[in-house]
């Protein structure tokens, strides 16, 4: 059975649910202040099935928002190559015509915290600055307050890259 088989047989609802429920999941355990191998392991893969729900039938925004998940949680992890690859994604992706600027400002987050894990400092802090520059551009108070609180957590550089 092809990928475009198995997207046939499940509808377009069940794919946005399943994309929101493995979206909130993973986000769950981003959120765990102590997290196992096995819960690091299950926070990746989960966000990586969220990114093939939406991609199936998301808006080029949530196909943005699901790229920089993987890219946050493949930073948390120290795995510098996946979190750039999903960070620019998500980055091309709102910087596209008619995206909302919060989804800009929070990819530009999303690519200094991908370089941060990547232990590339200056292009770290030149997104930071970005980032931040670009949260003057979003109208709304909510949306504004937590994408700079994303960006506050974002760390200086990781200090080692785990194996594999």
């Amino acid at each position: 059975m092809t990928n475009t088989d198995a997207n046939q047989l499940i509808t377009d609802q069940v794919h946005r649910e399943l994309a929101k429920h493995l979206f909130n999941q993973a986000w769950e355990l981003i959120e765990l202040p102590d997290r196992t191998p096995e819960q690091d392991r299950l926070m990746l893969v989960t966000a990586c099935a969220s990114w093939l729900h939406w991609d199936a039938i998301g808006t080029e925004k949530n196909r943005a928002v699901a790229d920089w998940q993987i890219a946050h949680v493949a930073s948390l992890l120290g795995y510098g190559d996946v979190a750039l690859a999903h960070a620019r994604a998500a980055l091309d992706r709102a910087e596209a015509d008619g995206q909302p600027d919060w989804l800009r400002a929070s990819a530009l987050e999303g690519m200094a915290r991908a370089h941060a894990a990547a232990g590339h400092k200056a292009e770290r802090d030149r997104y930071l600055k970005q980032a931040t520059d670009a949260l003057s551009a979003i109208d709304e108070d909510e949306e504004r307050e937590l994408i700079a609180s994303q960006i506050a957590t974002v760390p200086e550089l990781v200090a080692t890259v785990p194996e594999l």
